[in-house]
């Protein structure tokens, strides 16, 4: 089954994609997308299409600024029904509980985390590795999300830090245009730091009345459960990995049930956990080299390996340069152990 998103996702696309010399029918077509995408914000379509549209037009145009560009143009009614009910909430930190958690709504493919330690809050933006997200993608998501805090706490408000996992592009002028000075590359998440007390402010903007209104009229919509069980391991996978304890044991203790429940539930999907955390590791060892400034001792740990020569071992089991071996069976896979 597809993972789906708005194709409110495309808004003023057209407009940024002629702007740098690209044809925008032809580019839709070029992934597979029907030209109504442009014309209508509610239509389901693929993620893994959009985001190709997304490298394919920055390639094509030779503008590596070309998601960060079109982020400019996001505000929280880019969110549809979920902006307008996350408008209304009375603090940022609400404002993000609500985004997060009725995400899936809007994108089905992203979803977001907030951690907070010394009094500095980091909201970090996951892509599902199956839609093949790239640099184009991971920038039209981080600079919607620093369009929504600016929103909140001002135009002249700036981030302790942005952080992006990709390595710096040859021309920064837009990314400090756009996001100021205070942005980091190859750093091992995606995400926007700013100060915990900023979360907790007051939103002046903010209708208790509307929002109640807008609970009301979503409430069919928000009863939904936004992923599948496997869907959830995964995220749980990606989440954990960088913390080095990614076990079944650990993901079963996120989702409230025991280690064979996880098995036994992966198993009806036709997978196993080990198939999903190597399939998952392959995914981001290959983003991760693909991006030429890594060293193996870097990325090692952001794959939740404790030294190199674990991660080199892993790599002779399961090569990086085939992904030949994801079409065994889960049960050939599952002798590996997990």
């Amino acid at each position: 089954m597809p993972v789906l998103m708005r194709s409110a996702s495309l808004t003023h696309y057209a407009d940024l994609a002629s702007s740098v010399g690209l044809v925008p029918h032809e580019m839709l077509a070029a992934v597979g997308l029907p030209l109504s995408c442009l014309d209508s914000t509610e239509l389901r379509i693929p993620a893994t299409a959009v985001m190709r549209l997304m490298e394919l037009s920055a390639e094509r145009s030779g503008e590596e600024a070309f998601g960060l560009r079109l982020s400019v143009t996001r505000r929280l009614s880019s969110f549809g029904v979920v902006g307008m009910l996350a408008r209304d909430e009375p603090t940022l930190r609400q404002v993000l509980d609500t985004l997060t958690r009725y995400l899936y709504l809007h994108n089905e493919s992203l979803s977001t985390r907030i951690h907070e330690d010394g009094g500095i809050a980091v909201i970090e933006q996951m892509l599902l590795p199956s839609v093949g997200a790239g640099r184009q993608s991971v920038e039209l998501a981080l600079g919607a999300l620093y369009h929504t805090l600016c929103l909140a706490l001002g135009k002249t408000w700036q981030p302790r830090r942005v952080s992006f996992m990709h390595p710096a592009p040859a021309d920064l002028s837009w990314h400090r245009s756009i996001l100021g000075s205070n942005f980091l590359f190859s750093q091992d998440h995606n995400g926007i730091a700013l100060l915990s007390a900023e979360l907790d402010a007051p939103l002046h903007f903010a209708d208790p009345a509307m929002r109640q209104q807008v609970r009301k009229l979503m409430h069919d919509d928000l009863s939904g459960h936004p992923f599948t069980f496997r869907e959830e391991v995964e995220q749980l996978i990606m989440a954990l990995l960088p913390t080095g304890r990614c076990g079944a044991d650990q993901v079963a203790m996120h989702l409230g049930v025991d280690r064979r429940t996880v098995h036994r539930r992966l198993s009806a999907h036709g997978t196993t956990f080990t198939q999903l955390l190597d399939d998952i590791r392959l995914e981001q060892a290959q983003r991760l080299l693909g991006y030429g400034d890594r060293k193996l001792t870097d990325i090692a740990p952001l794959l939740g390996f404790s030294s190199l020569s674990a991660f080199s071992r892993w790599k002779r089991g399961y090569p990086m340069d085939a992904r030949a071996k994801k079409q065994k069976s889960p049960d050939s896979i599952g002798k590996r152990g997990s």
